[in-house]
């Protein structure tokens, strides 16, 4: 098995020095990873406030006509057999909870 690693690349304005943002070290990964190479200028789009709802989605691109964020929703992993099997359980001891003190499901 072979592990990657990526060193962290730092975004700044070319004037004044000030780091605009940077990527993060990536260490011991077993997925191959690459900077991706820029093709054109770097430039930047302003988002309003509360625009959206980064909890839900996150901005997977921007479009480079419209200059609108492309928004994806994060994944939702399946449950495990464990998870399901306990989900399972707490509904039955729900229903038996509500039998003994209904005196029975109508």
């Amino acid at each position: 098995m072979t592990i990657y690693s990526l060193g962290n690349r730092v975004f700044y304005d070319s004037v004044t020095g000030a780091k605009l943002w940077e990527t993060g070290e990536t260490y011991e990964t077993t997925e191959p990873v690459a900077h991706v190479e820029i093709v054109g200028q770097v430039v930047y789009v302003d988002l309003e406030k509360k625009s959206y709802d980064p909890t839900k989605v996150f901005i997977a691109s921007i479009n480079p006509e419209t200059k609108e964020p492309v928004f994806e929703a994060y994944p939702v992993p399946e449950p495990t057999e464990e998870q399901l099997r306990l989900k399972q359980l707490e509904e039955d001891v729900l229903l038996l909870k509500t039998d003994s003190e209904v005196g029975g499901i109508l």
